[in-house]
């Protein structure tokens, strides 16, 4: 087996007033994503919608992404979404853990790739669902939030945002390991230099 590091971020979630731990720059953008007509929807119906958008930033990355059938051995997962007018700006699969009270973000999707939208108003809405979700999780006996990958000393500019949005919570690095028969992580590293 190979281990190979996984380096995320953690969110503390379990004091009712969580959100005053956060920087004052989140703070300001979720008091104003109050302000917006936004529309919180939760529910697994919404697990095709969210995973559709995220396959458009899989495509550009050339990722896999993630498809129905992946979730069916997953029944413990939670769906949310920010909708205007109608139309999802930012989703979140979240696979729950409740013997460990925690909360992995396993698909974070967002329409930032769409140049008709404001930026902003796709930030403010993600900024604003992950205070939701929060809030939610923790009602339901969750106390962190796994925000499933941190290495901003990969410097790649396409996660510089995503980053930040996460460096909003004040949450702490943390070091996890996966661990791969040798034969596929061979295989897979050797995938990830031909698609480059």
């Amino acid at each position: 087996m190979v281990r190979v590091p996984s380096p995320t971020m953690i969110a503390e979630i379990r004091e009712c007033d969580f959100l005053n731990s956060w920087s004052q720059s989140t703070r300001a953008k979720i008091r104003k994503a109050e302000e917006e007509n936004f529309e919180l929807r939760r529910g697994k119906e919404l697990l095709p919608e969210i995973l559709k958008l995220f396959g458009r930033t899989a495509n550009a990355k050339k990722l896999r992404g993630h498809f129905e059938k992946d979730f069916e051995s997953r029944p413990w997962i939670i769906c949310s979404g920010v909708f205007h007018n109608n139309e999802l700006l930012a989703g979140h699969v979240w696979v729950m853990d409740e013997s460990e009270k925690r909360s992995l973000l396993f698909v974070n999707a967002s329409r930032h790739h769409d140049p008709k939208l404001d930026a902003g108003l796709i930030g403010r809405a993600h900024y604003y669902l992950l205070w939701q979700d929060g809030m939610y999780l923790r009602n339901n006996g969750i106390d962190c939030l796994d925000l499933h990958g941190y290495n901003p000393k990969a410097d790649d500019p396409e996660l510089t945002g995503v980053y930040r949005w996460k460096e909003g919570t004040h949450g702490k690095e943390e070091e996890l390991f996966h661990y791969y028969p040798l034969w596929f992580y061979c295989f897979h590293s050797l995938r990830k230099k031909w698609k480059r």
